[in-house]
């Protein structure tokens, strides 16, 4: 009983001694199973890990980039900034420039149309009178009103000149037209030093140039050439050099020639020399200079051969406005007109019925001395004052032939606003060449003019010459 009992438990042992091992088996193989798992998890979570911290270098590279064009456009929006306020800066400094450039140039040739006027009358009345020692005195005064007013013009062309506010039109210009406009204004200074003055054209193609800014430089380097020569002559030419293709016009004095050492220095501005060559006898030097940069601005050359005592001759070398042409060169020799045969003679300037509406009286009595003997002038201050003698004129059935208008006149009526209230009133004026004269001179002050309705404009002082051939050259127009 005690054995089969103990066979019993025996067996029921080593059933559970396999069963437990059985589970061990299983647990064990369950474990390595799961541990297996585990590791192919743990490098699932590796490879995440090692994406996720490639991840965020991408991202933290975007973010380096975004901060960097954040950082770039910031500049770049600052830069912008800097640059709006620095150029509306710029153009508060040049408007402010302008503007005392242009209130300077008026309170200058104010006074100096004055002096200069006054000065021209009694040159003419001490040379009636016979008195020397009186007309010295007033030709003194007369030349140093013309060196200031040059020096003036000079300043405020390099100025503009430096800004860059010179504006050149290219076009096709007639260089005997323009030769012969320059002449006109400086003969009565040749005929006055009694010295020849000749203009030499040949038949060439026209120049490609700026015709305005061509005829200022032309018209100081004549100035200079009559200036600097007290007997002899001073002539004009134009030619064409087909090779080239360019238009070369060529100013010869036989005037007291410049220094060689001087020579080599003359398109450089406040370069002197006593005595020398430019636009002032003792001045600032800028003319040539000017005049260089002028002619470069055009695309063309400007040269200059001297020799002391013996003369100068400045050539300037301008393109042609059309290539290959066969010309004829045939030279024209043209005296420009003597005293006598100048436009103050000529039967378009002659029993006149001038208007001059000027409200200084200085001015006013200087335009009547030099217009007078053109026929009978009626002067006025203000627009009032005009209104109610043409309304007078018309009254009557009559009318004026030319009409001389301060700009700065009193309120309520300036130059232009008087000019068109006329012409309002009276469309007969439509037909009647209005000339604005006045005190300022900058660029753009002439167009401005022109587009308000004058027919041409001259600048204080008022040169006579000047005068009598816009006068002139209006009258044929109308």
């Amino acid at each position: 009983m005690s054995s089969l009992f103990m066979i019993i438990m025996l067996t029921l042992i080593t059933l559970l001694v396999i069963v437990l091992l059985t589970i061990l088996f299983l647990q064990r193989k369950k474990c390595r199973h799961l541990i297996r798992q585990l590791a192919g998890k743990d490098a699932e979570i590796q490879r995440l890990q090692t994406e996720m911290d490639l991840f965020k270098e991408q991202i933290m590279e975007l973010q380096r980039e975004e901060d960097q064009e954040d950082q770039t456009e910031r500049l770049r929006t600052g830069i912008e900034l800097t640059l709006k306020k620095a150029l509306k800066r710029a153009e508060q400094e040049n408007f402010q420039k302008n503007t005392f450039l242009s209130n300077l140039s008026s309170e200058i040739r104010t006074p100096l149309n004055n002096i200069i006027g006054f000065a021209s009358l009694l040159e003419t009345e001490t040379s009636l009178i016979e008195n020397k020692e009186l007309f010295e005195y007033a030709r003194g005064i007369s030349e140093s009103g013309d060196r200031l007013i040059n020096l003036l013009n000079n300043i405020i062309d390099i100025s503009r000149i430096e800004s860059h506010e010179v504006d050149i039109v290219l076009k096709p210009c007639s260089v005997s037209t323009i030769l012969s406009s320059v002449a006109q204004l400086y003969v009565f200074k040749a005929n006055d030093q009694k010295i020849k003055f000749n203009i030499i054209n040949k038949d060439i193609p026209e120049a490609l140039a700026d015709d305005k800014v061509l005829t200022k430089v032309l018209g100081g380097i004549v100035d200079n050439a009559i200036k600097y020569t007290e007997k002899g002559f001073v002539n004009i030419s134009s030619g064409f050099e087909r090779k080239t293709n360019e238009i070369n016009i060529r100013v010869k004095d036989s005037g007291c020639g410049i220094d060689p050492t001087y020579l080599r220095e003359i398109f450089n501005a406040f370069r002197r020399e006593s005595p020398g060559y430019s636009t002032e006898l003792q001045g600032t030097r800028l003319g040539l200079p000017i005049a260089k940069r002028l002619v470069e601005m055009m695309d063309g050359k400007i040269g200059i051969e001297s020799k002391k005592g013996e003369g100068t001759t400045v050539t300037i070398s301008l393109k042609a406005a059309t290539e290959n042409l066969e010309l004829l060169v045939e030279e024209v020799v043209e005296s420009p007109p003597s005293e006598t045969e100048a436009p103050r003679k000529t039967k378009l300037l002659q029993d006149l019925r001038i208007f001059i509406v000027e409200d200084d009286m200085m001015n006013s009595m200087v335009l009547v001395q030099m217009t007078k003997s053109l026929g009978t002038v009626t002067t006025a201050v203000n627009g009032e004052a005009t209104l109610k003698i043409i309304a007078d004129q018309e009254s009557k059935g009559e009318r004026f032939d030319i009409m001389l208008f301060d700009i700065n006149l009193p309120p309520p009526y300036d130059g232009v606003k008087l000019m068109q209230e006329i012409r309002k009133r009276y469309p007969v004026y439509n037909q009647i060449p209005f000339i604005a004269q006045t005190a300022y001179a900058m660029t753009g002050d002439r167009e401005k003019l022109l587009e308000s309705g004058f027919d041409d404009y001259i600048a204080k002082p008022i040169n006579k010459s000047e005068l009598y051939t816009i006068m002139k050259n209006q009258l044929k127009i109308h």
